[in-house]
């Protein structure tokens, strides 16, 4: 077709140009009436046009006033040039090519323009779900994505796909402007199991989701760090009568040593909390100071049994050698004892057989959890927050007493106070209100009069499957 010199309009589409990161983006303008462009001047601006992102004159492309992030990522679609239809391709797309663009024809004196929008959209990660700790009788949930663009949006499922609400939705942008998204739910339905967390793209209508399976926490024998607020700081002082003979108790009845740190001993050297716990939920802290070859245990005791300056013949020679026959007298739990402790260098729980542990950071400050009620009773180290281990629920009769045992090394153990000045429970527990539930999050760090700082667990919950 010839050039007319009649005048002329320029169209563009009539929907935004959708384009996905990184592929390429082809902006197209139309002529009407269809006529040969190749002997026009082109252009493609930003939202002006002092923003030129392509030029073409001459029968050539013009680059030297292109904008600086266009550089060497465009070109002209020629294919069609001589029947009024123009496009520039973009290549690589990026976040900052999203926006409005305005395609620009002219025949001598005589131009048109015409407006059209680039969407950009990227698919980012997949969402991570873990669960962070309890909250208003539930259980809180974060879902976390990134590198998404536009902001995507969240959606709480359950197995039928029953939408929840989400207690809250927070995103950001980073130096790329691509956004991260972090989304929280609280589960109150102990009886939900799967919940699914989907992040969604609304430019493609896209999603990627993760399945969490939530347990039936209510129940659930594991005593985070971050519940540690559902618990109430007992108060522990020793029982000096309760002492071995070859034990040393502290005028404040907190500290517990050797009086002979040198003496080799192949016996257990026990001692007892003053007060016994017939109800109720609390916890206690005992920092450790030992030597690598040692063997102590710690934990909680029916005062029933007899503990006290027991003669135990072999156990050292039995222990050491692997041999934990049933002649061989165990502080597990069907004689009353639900312990755990150290042996050589390694930490274990007194089971029948015994378990052996394996826990993440030597425990040098261990956290006693006590559940009377649901018979549970939980060792975590409170350093990292991480759990140590948990027997199996029980049913408890009578009083439990805190219990420390010394066997062989060089050991000292001492009861934490607590930095908030709590005094503990008043005894017995069963003639106090039930306790409340507080709940608490896992950020909060842990206080100790034992001269540790607290520091916030950054290990994942143990509620995780």
């Amino acid at each position: 077709m010839s050039v007319s010199t009649e005048q002329f309009q320029v169209m563009g589409p009539e929907h935004p140009i959708v384009a996905v990161l990184g592929e390429d983006a082809i902006l197209p303008c139309t002529l009407v009436p269809a006529m040969n462009a190749e002997n026009m001047e082109l252009g493609w601006f930003r939202s002006t046009l002092s923003q030129p992102v392509f030029i073409y004159l001459n029968q050539r492309e013009q680059t030297e006033e292109q904008m600086a992030e266009y550089t060497g990522r465009t070109s002209l679609v020629r294919d069609f040039l001589t029947e009024g239809h123009a496009a520039m391709n973009i290549h690589n797309v990026q976040v900052s090519d999203n926006g409005m663009y305005t395609c620009f024809f002219r025949h001598g004196d005589f131009y048109k323009e015409a407006d059209l929008e680039l969407k950009v959209a990227g698919m980012g990660s997949d969402p991570q779900v873990h669960i962070e700790g309890p909250e208003e009788d539930g259980v809180r949930v974060m879902c976390k994505a990134s590198g998404w663009f536009p902001k995507p949006q969240v959606q709480w499922r359950d197995l039928s796909g029953k939408k929840f609400p989400a207690l809250s939705e927070a995103h950001t942008q980073d130096t790329e402007e691509l956004f991260s998204v972090e989304a929280t739910l609280v589960v109150r339905d102990s009886s939900v199991g799967n919940v699914t967390c989907s992040v969604l793209n609304p430019v493609l209508d896209q999603e990627k989701a993760m399945v969490i399976y939530i347990p039936a926490w209510r129940k659930a024998p594991l005593y985070a760090d971050w519940r540690r607020k559902q618990f109430q700081a007992w108060s522990v002082t020793l029982d000096p009568d309760s002492a071995h003979h070859c034990l040393s108790v502290s005028h404040e009845k907190t500290r517990l040593t050797w009086k002979n740190p040198c003496l080799y001993r192949d016996k257990k050297c026990s001692v007892l909390g003053l007060e016994g716990i017939t109800s109720g939920r609390c916890y206690w802290e005992v920092e450790i100071e030992n030597e690598s070859i040692s063997m102590w245990t710690l934990g909680v005791c029916r005062k029933d049994e007899n503990i006290t300056l027991i003669q135990y013949y072999n156990i050292f020679k039995d222990f050491i050698h692997g041999n934990m026959g049933k002649d061989s007298y165990m502080e597990s739990p069907d004689r009353g004892f639900w312990v755990m402790g150290k042996s050589n260098s390694r930490y274990f729980a007194w089971t029948d057989p015994v378990t052996w542990l394996s826990p993440r950071n030597n425990p040098c400050r261990v956290g006693v959890f006590l559940d009377y009620s649901e018979g549970e009773v939980s060792f975590y180290n409170m350093i990292d927050g991480s759990r140590i281990f948990s027997f199996p629920p029980a049913s408890f009769s009578g009083a439990l007493f805190p219990y420390f045992m010394f066997m062989y090394g060089d050991v000292s153990m001492t009861i934490c106070s607590r930095a908030s000045g709590s005094g503990g429970l008043s005894i017995p527990l069963n003639n106090s209100p039930p306790l409340e539930e507080i709940l608490s999050t896992p950020r909060e760090g842990f206080s100790s009069g034992c001269g540790v700082d607290g520091a916030p667990p950054d290990a994942e919950s143990p509620l995780l499957p």
